[in-house]
């Protein structure tokens, strides 16, 4: 009689035990659950406060200091220029550039403003930045897209064009390329965004996980959140070779 209630005592503790540990493990995880949601939410919100505000300061650029520097350039064509010599050659000179400057700010309020990739999605983005590019003339620029284009989630497309503007800066500042390929590939379950330079290549370091840079932080994180697998690889035979693949529908 001793002995089982010795046994029933010992089956008992086991399975309170076993409940317990099980019940702590669904704590834990739910613990793990909600700080990844907040997390999410969290990074969520600071882009949209990002958003907003790049969005203001493009309104402001357009409506603002494009028109003042405009109003300039008008002013400057009404300035007698024949009573002094060479006058008529600094005003004009001085009229190229601000020709430039608001060329320039137009296409930065376009690069900062998100009504068109919300409006007219991900391919139109990066055809504009790739334009552009192109009449700068610096780089020999190919973008190419297979597939037959499909419209995710503007929020999703958004993030990936912002992925693309990341990637594309870090090729102007550091890479010291001459060519860059961009490549959208839309397969029947997923789409493939896949940048690629001949560049210097990037820090091996950075390859292993060992330590990270060059935006790369902020590329993952914004991944992260739509549910993308990103990869930066070497490219043959120089360069690297950025690959971003986001599914339609997330398991």
């Amino acid at each position: 009689m001793a002995t089982l209630l010795f046994l029933l005592l010992i089956s008992f503790i086991i399975a309170f035990w076993m409940i317990y540990q099980r019940r702590r493990a669904a704590h834990q995880q739910e613990k793990q659950q909600l700080k990844s949601a907040f997390d999410q939410e969290m990074l969520r919100a600071q882009l949209e406060i990002k958003e907003q505000t790049q969005k203001n300061i493009s309104q402001e650029i357009h409506d603002n200091i494009g028109q003042v520097l405009s109003l300039v350039k008008l002013n400057m064509g009404t300035i007698d220029t024949s009573a002094t010599p060479g006058l008529h050659e600094k005003i004009s000179d001085s009229k190229q550039l601000l020709t430039k400057a608001i060329h320039d700010l137009r296409n930065l309020s376009k690069s900062l403003d998100t009504d068109l990739i919300m409006d007219k999605g991900l391919c139109a983005g990066i055809g504009q930045e790739v334009e552009m590019l192109r009449r700068i003339g610096t780089f020999d620029i190919n973008f190419q897209i297979e597939g037959n284009p499909v419209r995710l989630e503007p929020n999703k497309e958004l993030i990936l064009f912002r992925i693309f503007q990341e990637v594309l800066n870090n090729i102007i500042k550091h890479a010291h390329a001459s060519t860059i390929d961009i490549n959208l590939d839309y397969q029947p379950q997923c789409c493939i965004m896949d940048i690629a330079d001949n560049g210097e290549g990037i820090n091996p370091n950075i390859l292993q996980g060992e330590t990270t840079g060059i935006g790369l932080g902020s590329m993952r994180k914004r991944s992260n959140l739509i549910g993308a697998d990103l990869s930066i690889a070497e490219n043959e035979p120089q360069g690297t070779r950025v690959k971003v693949n986001i599914p339609y529908l997330l398991p």
